[in-house]
């Protein structure tokens, strides 16, 4: 095997497990892909500025599975209900997929400076 199909065939997308309290239940929480960080990012920002009423929410679908399933707990419809629940536990969810997406805390920084 060459060294491109070792890296096209790598196991890559890290998870966690994230007992969520407010709402009596475990998540699998996911890194994204390339995709769906650029995604993610494209639509939470409003005229290339961050849009706080949409980044949170966004993360939340694009990371959020259900462990039993495998399959995504929410979809785009689901984003104004979102951000009615607990910011607490919303916290909880952004901080696993950011940390697992690859924005560590240098780039969290950076995000709530804007």
């Amino acid at each position: 095997m060459g060294l491109r199909d070792k890296i096209l065939n790598a196991k890559d997308i890290n998870e966690k497990l994230v007992k969520i309290e407010e709402w009596d239940c475990e998540l699998l929480v996911k890194s994204m892909t390339g995709k769906e960080r650029a995604n993610f990012l494209k639509n939470s920002s409003k005229e290339g500025e961050l849009d706080f009423e949409k980044l949170y929410p966004e993360l939340v679908i694009a990371t959020t599975y259900d462990p039993e399933t495998n399959e995504k707990v929410f979809g785009k419809e689901d984003r104004d209900i979102i951000n009615t629940k607990s910011a607490g536990a919303i916290e909880k969810i952004a901080k696993t997929a950011l940390e697992l997406s690859g924005l560590g805390e240098e780039a969290q920084k950076e995000i709530k400076k804007k």
